[in-house]
Parts: C-alpha cells; sequence; structure tokens
C-alpha cells in the first residue's frame, strides 16, 4: 500500500518538519530539530527512512543497528525511533507499516531481537513487543545516600574524556545483560548539551565509573532551592559506585534531593533511608520509596536465529527436550512449534520428534522470558503460559532463569 525507502540528506531536510509535528512536546525551535535529526543521520549505524503514500511523505522513522550483550552472548539487534506520522494521515495504519517494515529488515540482516521505547505500550504489545525492565526513580535526600571514606577520584569529566568514557563503556557491555555497545561520537554528544554535567572516577587517565545529571530548580518559588537529576550511571565496582555517592552525600547543603534513576530495583538496599518526599503510606505500612515506570520493550524476531545466537550461553546446566508453542499473530514466519534440545545447558533447534514437555506463549511473553526480565513462574502464576506437565515448572523455570535483569543506557 505504501512505500518505505531510505532517505538521502536533502530528502531528510524535507521531511524534518513531519518528524516535528509528530513530537510537539520536543522544546526546540524546527531549525534546532533539524540539526539535531542531521547529526543523527552521521552516524554509520543509524539510518532514516520515509513513507510515500505516491509522491507524498506520509510518515518516517529512525533505525539503528546494534550490537547487544544478550545473557553474555553478543548478537545483533535493531532498533526504531522516532517514528512519525503525518497529522493529516492518522488512524491510517501508518505507523502499523513502519513496524512491520523495521521488523523484517532486521529479521533479513540476520537479527534475531528488535527493540523500542514505545509511545505507548499497549500499541506495541499488541505487535509482540514484550515489557523491558522497570526504571526506578529515587529522590532521596543527600545525606541518605552512603557515604564511603574518599571522593578524592571524582572528576569533573570534558568532551576530552569522551574516548575513556567509551573504552569503559565496552567494557562493561562484554559483561551486561541488555548494554549495547557505543561509539566515542556519542559519548561526545553527551557533552554537546549545556545543561549536562559529567562526573566520572577517573585513575591515571582511565575511567572506571561515571554519572549524568542535571541541576534541576525544586518545585517551591527560591532559587535556592535545586535537586540534582541523575539520568545514567555506570560502575565498575563497589568501590567506585561508594565514592560517587559520597561525592552526591556531601552535596547536601546545596541540594534538596539527589533523584536517580536506574534499572536496579535493589539500589534501596544502598540506602539509609529509601522514602521519597511524599510521606505517602500506600497500604498498612509500606512507604513509598520510588517511582516507577515501563520503558524499553524487547521483541524476538527469528526464534530459530535466536537459539543460534545463544549457543554458547549455558541455560544453567538443566537438560530438557521442550516443545516452544510460540503464538505470533504479527510475523507468521514465529507462529510455530520448536523442538529446543537443551544439553547440560545448551540448546539447539532440532527437527520434530519426541519431547519432555510443551510450553505455549505469547512472543510478546517470550521475548521478556528470554531477556530475563521476568520468570517463567510469574508468568505461569498470571496464566500467560501453559505447560503439557505442569511437574516441569521448576525444571523450566531454571532454564530461563538468570539474576541479572538487561539493563540498557542507549536512547534512540
Amino acid at each position: 500500500m505504501y512505500s518505505i525507502v531510505k532517505l538521502k540528506e536533502d530528502e531528510l531536510k524535507n521531511a524534518v518538519k513531519t518528524f516535528s509535528n509528530a513530537y510537539p512536546g520536543v522544546p526546540v525551535s524546527l531549525e534546532q530539530y533539524e540539526e539535531r535529526i542531521l547529526a543523527i543521520n552521521k552516524y554509520s549505524f543509524v539510518n532514516f527512512y520515509g513513507v510515500y503514500d505516491e509522491d507524498n511523505l506520509i510518515g518516517g522513522m529512525r533505525l539503528h543497528d546494534f550490537n547487544m550483550n544478550l545473557l553474555q552472548q553478543k548478537i545483533t539487534a535493531g532498533g526504531v525511533g522516532s517514528v512519525a506520522v503525518d497529522l493529516l494521515r492518522k488512524k491510517e495504519k501508518v505507523a502499523k507499516e513502519m513496524i512491520k517494515f523495521f521488523l523484517y529488515h532486521f529479521r533479513e540482516k540476520g537479527a534475531s531481537m528488535a527493540l523500542l521505547y514505545p509511545f505507548n505500550p499497549e500499541f506495541y504489545k499488541k505487535m509482540g513487543f514484550g515489557f523491558g525492565t522497570s526504571m526506578n526513580q529515587f529522590k532521596i535526600c543527600p545525606k541518605n545516600l552512603p557515604k564511603g571514606y574518599s571522593k578524592k577520584n571524582i572528576k569533573l569529566l570534558t568532551v576530552d574524556d569522551a574516548e575513556a568514557m567509551c573504552i569503559f563503556y565496552n567494557k562493561m557491555v562484554d559483561k551486561t545483560n541488555g548494554l549495547i555497545e557505543k561509539c566515542t561520537n556519542e559519548f561526545k554528544g553527551l557533552f554537546r548539551d549545556p545543561s549536562n554535567k559529567v562526573f566520572g572516577y577517573k585513575v591515571n587517565g582511565e575511567i572506571l565509573g561515571y554519572m549524568v545529571l542535571q541541576f534541576r530548580k525544586g518545585d517551591v518559588e527560591s532559587f535556592l532551592i535545586n535537586d540534582i537529576f541523575i539520568s545514567e550511571i555506570l560502575f565498575h565496582n563497589s568501590e567506585v559506585f561508594l565514592e560517587l555517592m559520597t561525592f552526591l552525600n556531601s552535596q547536601s547543603d546545596q541540594f534538596r534531593y539527589i533523584i536517580i534513576n536506574t534499572q536496579d530495583e535493589n539500589f534501596r538496599f544502598a540506602l539509609k533511608d529509601p522514602r521519597n518526599n511524599s510521606s505517602r503510606l500506600l497500604i498498612s505500612v509500606y512507604h513509598e520509596c520510588s517511582a516507577q515506570g515501563t520503558g524499553i520493550m524487547y521483541r524476538v524476531i527469528n526464534v530459530k536465529k535466536l537459539f543460534q545466537d545463544l549457543k554458547e550461553h549455558n541455560f544453567n546446566n538443566i537438560s530438557c527436550k521442550l516443545k516452544l508453542k510460540i503464538n505470533d499473530t504479527f510475523m507468521e514466519e514465529n507462529n510455530d512449534s520448536y523442538i529446543i534440545q537443551f544439553i547440560d545447558g545448551k540448546a539447539t533447534c532440532v527437527d520434530e520428534g519426541e519431547y519432555d514437555v510443551e510450553l505455549s506463549i505469547d512472543i510478546a511473553d517470550f521475548s521478556s522470558l528470554i531477556t530475563c526480565v521476568v520468570d517463567l513462574k510469574s508468568l505461569y502464576r498470571y496464566g500467560l503460559v501453559k505447560l503439557s506437565k505442569d511437574e516441569y515448572l521448576n525444571k523450566l523455570n531454571t532454564i530461563f532463569a538468570s539474576d541479572e535483569k538487561p539493563r540498557c543506557l542507549t536512547s534512540f
């Protein structure tokens, strides 16, 4: 019905207004928005595509080629952002056609996984995307953060540190489920935003941790009331973490709250007092300590290729022959049954044959399960999976279990 093609730079300039109108809340001028889009387009792993009805541009999107750590295995994955539809062409399935193009584009390139940030989680869940790890926002008085013995290695970083930051970050990618590789220019981009302040743990020119923060005015009429908003934090070990926290702890005379956004739901254990400023009891005597939001979503786009990508992953030393029945109404190629042979934790897809147990699951929930966002027992408890033999629940839960939910520090 529509044609979707990669946009050349002059075509992208003409498409800027369409992208801008789709995101009216972005607080920049049309000229600034064009500058931002053209800068992003220079990355070798980013391409913009336009949707045409005859010769009329009616929508567009941005596709990203990613290298992602999934369960300690590097896989290729595809990301989509800036999904935009002309205001006059809403409710005409333009966005649906773009997402279908996106999924098959990366499937044909050999990717097994796709991911996005949803403007509407319900819309994308219907297309088979599963929920990713939640974001937890803690609002903490500085004095309630851990205080270590030193902050001597904490430095205010500059654009000259971008390469060292990138080296550190990509080392963390190698051992962190969900993280996506980045390039130096992406870290340089952090310093182009004057509101960003980047502090890092730096020793002998090596970065071992960093945090990106902004100053925010408090919600009272006084220029003296301000908060620190931390949008990104990553650290090598507890020593680095404690120095970063000691630095933040020392800001109590000038800042009211430290607002930390983290996908680590266990962060509250590091705090002297995890309560936020609401003084609200949720039920009985359960104090509100953080706000939680759902964001990043994952989707398996090729089940067989996924298990090939994970051939070196150890599914917890379990041996079992599983018939995996996937329900995928958006990508018919996935809507099938697969026999997965687990031998001492190593998995391979095999031809049809005998199996120990059958697991029936929707592709969205399977995508959350295989990335270890959610455990099988929870899906079973809520009636989202079916087992042919319930006595296999514990064994299958162990197969898909991990103590590390995926983290994502890549905005796209």
